[in-house]
């Protein structure tokens, strides 16, 4: 899922909402087990552990603003406990953190760890230039148990754990408590599926509490998410998980649905489309003004969102939040978002000196600070039971939501998301496809079987590449 970039600027305009609302909690059950294939002496401790001085990590990371501050707090943190490892953090742009590990391939300027979404995992992998994760938890026995099946579940293919998540999220409803109230819906019940979307559209419409019920970009990430909670593939080879996938699998019924619900809101005027251009905030923006009722975003929208109502902006508006809507209500989400890479090419001391560093991170007590300041989804069940994030969740029980959607629903390859190679370019197409289906009258059906024509000529084109 693309990071969306909170400015300064961005959010003096962003909706100020005060989002509370509650989820019903399902249980996961887990993917195969991990290890085929995983060499365990590529991320061995002994080399460590022999090191008679303290081994210097770089490490590239994306995170921005707040989030690199407390990522630079842990680090330093981490530095001072101990004297075996020193990390050197070194920020990234979002944008150029992958273009940059591209060029590094060819001349040899790579971290030691690094940072990157979750679209990019298929190349990154197919580059042969990183060490599965799987293989340093193999190597020091390292246990999962504590982590949620879903966590783990994007980020795992052919049974290998390929890195290590952290700084995850998710996609989720925002809205307007005095819209739905000036339209005689409870503010306290956000609908949880696209009809009840609809049929709450419908009155804040009609009531004219607002111009629209909900403004949405025309962004492929939110389809993505609703295929996975409907437990329905996006791509074959079980979601490109058994192998790289190479076929689309958008026709069908889910698409069907989901591409005909979000059309007939566009033309019975229920809805906002805001454009495709993934870096505008037209529809938090439309929130904040009363313009209308709902949208989708990011969870990692939750802190920006919360400055803004602390900064007094919007003082009408009273925020709301809860789950994606989907076809259904079952089912949850899986983990989107940043993710650890170790590479291949650095000494084994300076690997397993990374492991170290990572063990660190995706600790509880690491955890915790990470949720409370930057509101990125924990992913261990014991973070949810620490005293300061009940006592946080308490207060702000918006940021429970994340955590548990991951925690809803079973795990199978379609809930834990699509591996594509070419996932940027498939996003890009379907951000086209969209555009044409909902400003220019292009029908369902053309616009599913165009689509996963274009997807699967990108997909082989990509896998000619990659051999």
């Amino acid at each position: 899922m693309r990071r969306r970039r909170f400015g300064v600027a961005s959010l003096v305009g962003i909706c100020a909402l005060a989002l509370t609302a509650g989820v019903t909690v399902g249980t996961g059950t887990a993917l195969a087990a991990p290890g085929a294939g995983v060499n365990p002496k590529d991320c061995a401790p002994a080399p460590l552990a022999k090191a008679t001085k303290p081994v210097d990590i770089v490490v590239w990371d994306q995170f921005q603003s707040t989030n690199q501050d407390v990522l630079q707090t842990l680090t330093d943190r981490f530095n001072s406990s101990q004297t075996r490892v020193h990390v050197q953090l070194v920020q990234q742009p979002d944008a150029d953190v992958y273009a940059k590990f591209r060029a590094g391939l060819t001349t040899g300027d790579l971290p030691d760890l690094m940072q990157v979404e979750e679209v990019t995992m298929q190349s990154v992998v197919d580059s042969g230039a990183t060490v599965p994760m799987q293989a340093c938890v193999d190597a020091t026995k390292y246990s999962l148990k504590d982590f949620l099946p879903k966590a783990l579940g994007y980020y795992t293919t052919q049974g290998v754990l390929r890195s290590m998540p952290y700084g995850v999220s998710s996609p989720m409803l925002f809205y307007n408590k005095t819209v739905f109230t000036k339209a005689g819906l409870d503010p306290e019940k956000p609908p949880a599926t696209l009809a009840e979307v609809k049929a709450d559209s419908q009155k804040i419409v009609a009531s004219g509490a607002a111009q629209y019920g909900i403004a949405l970009r025309a962004e492929p990430f939110v389809m993505e998410f609703i295929y996975a909670k409907n437990n329905q593939t996006y791509v074959n080879n079980s979601n490109g998980r058994k192998a790289r996938a190479g076929k689309a699998t958008f026709v069908n019924p889910t698409g069907t649905q989901l591409f005909s619900w979000w059309k007939d809101m566009v033309d019975s005027k229920l809805m906002l489309d805001t454009g495709s251009d993934p870096a505008n905030f037209d529809n938090l923006f439309a929130i904040g003004n009363g313009k209308a009722g709902m949208t989708i975003d990011g969870s990692g929208a939750l802190g920006p969102i919360n400055q803004v109502l602390s900064s007094g902006q919007y003082p009408g508006a009273v925020g709301g939040a809860g789950v994606l809507p989907g076809i259904k209500a079952a089912n949850g989400v899986y983990a989107g978002e940043d993710s650890w890479y170790l590479m291949k090419q650095s000494s084994p001391a300076k690997r397993a000196a990374a492991w170290k560093y990572v063990q660190y991170l995706v600790a509880t007590a690491q955890q915790v600070p990470l949720e409370i300041q930057t509101g990125y989804t924990p992913t261990r069940r014991s973070v949810a039971t620490d005293p300061q994030v009940v006592a946080f969740w308490q207060k702000s029980p918006e940021y429970r939501i994340p955590y548990d959607q991951l925690l809803a629903g079973s795990t199978t390859p379609a809930t834990s998301g699509a591996v594509i190679g070419p996932f940027e370019q498939v996003r890009e197409m379907i951000r086209n496809e969209l555009t044409a289906m909902l400003t220019q009258g292009q029908s369902v059906a053309t616009t599913l079987k165009d689509a996963q024509a274009k997807a699967n000529a990108l997909m082989r084109d990509y896998n000619a590449r990659a051999g």
